[in-house]
C-alpha cells in the first residue's frame, strides 16, 4: 500500500468523526494528496445485489450550462477521460460479482444504479436533514432519471460534507425499493474523493482511477 493510500485510510476515521458533530479535520497539509471517504447503509444487503446500471457520462457540478431561455440545464462529461473513470467503476463492480445492464432503456430493471458527479467549480455543503443539492439545482441528477414516482433522495446513513472543486462523487441508489410519490430513493453507498486537481490532466485521471480503486478497497461489503 503506498503512502497516498495510507493517508486516505488514516483520514477516514477523522472524517467519520466529523460526521458525528466534530469539526472537520484540516486537510491543508494534504493538498497534494487525495482523500477517499466512503459511507454506506449498514442495513443494505449488498450480497443480494445482482445487477447494476451506470450512465455513460459524468455529471459536472458547477455553474452549469444555460439554454436559450436562460434556464440552467445539465452539463455532462463524456470524453475519453470520463469513460476511463466510468470504466474503473465498472471493472470494480464486475470483479465483485455484479452484472452490468448496458441498455439505458432497461436501467430501471437493475438492482442498483451508479451515478458519478465531478465538482467542476464552487463548494457545495450537504447536510443530513437538508435537501441534497438536487433540491436546489434541478439540472443535476434527478430521482426521475431512475423512476417516475420518486419523491426525492434519502440517505439512511448520517452525512454532512463539504464538496470542493476537484471532487469526484460516486453514489449507489437502491432501485429495488418500493417506488411511490411519497417515498424517497435510497442512496445506500457513496464515496467522496477530493484533491484531484493538478496542472497535468493525465495525473488527474490517473489519480482519479487510483482513488476509485481505493474507494472500493475500503468498501469490502460491496461483493456479490
Amino acid at each position: 500500500m503506498n503512502t497516498r493510500h495510507l493517508l486516505s485510510i488514516a483520514l477516514l476515521g477523522a472524517v467519520i468523526g466529523f460526521g458525528s458533530c466534530q469539526k472537520e479535520p484540516s486537510t491543508s497539509s494534504l493538498r497534494d494528496e487525495y482523500l477517499v471517504y466512503t459511507a454506506y447503509d449498514q442495513k443494505a444487503d449488498f450480497q443480494a445485489i445482482s445487477t447494476y446500471y451506470i450512465p455513460d457520462s459524468i455529471l459536472l457540478i458547477g455553474p452549469g450550462a444555460v439554454d436559450d431561455a436562460g434556464n440552467k440545464v445539465a452539463k455532462y462529461w463524456k470524453d475519453q477521460d470520463a469513460l476511463a473513470l466510468i470504466g474503473a467503476v465498472v471493472a470494480e463492480l464486475d470483479a465483485r460479482g455484479y452484472t452490468r445492464i448496458a441498455d439505458p432503456e432497461e436501467r430501471q430493471t437493475a438492482d442498483v444504479g451508479l451515478q458519478l458527479s465531478y465538482v467542476e467549480e464552487t463548494t457545495y455543503f450537504v447536510g443530513y436533514n437538508d435537501p441534497y443539492w438536487w433540491g436546489y439545482y434541478p439540472y443535476y441528477w434527478d430521482p426521475g432519471y431512475w423512476g417516475s414516482w420518486w419523491g426525492g433522495w434519502y440517505y439512511p446513513f448520517r452525512t454532512y460534507y463539504g464538496y470542493t472543486t476537484g471532487s469526484l462523487l460516486q453514489e449507489m441508489v437502491d432501485l429495488t425499493a418500493e417506488e411511490s410519490s411519497d417515498r424517497k430513493l435510497p442512496v445506500i453507498w457513496n464515496s467522496y474523493i477530493s484533491g484531484l486537481l493538478h496542472g497535468n490532466n493525465a495525473i488527474n485521471i490517473d489519480e482519479a482511477v487510483e482513488a476509485i480503486d481505493q474507494a472500493f478497497e475500503q468498501s469490502p461489503y460491496l461483493k456479490k
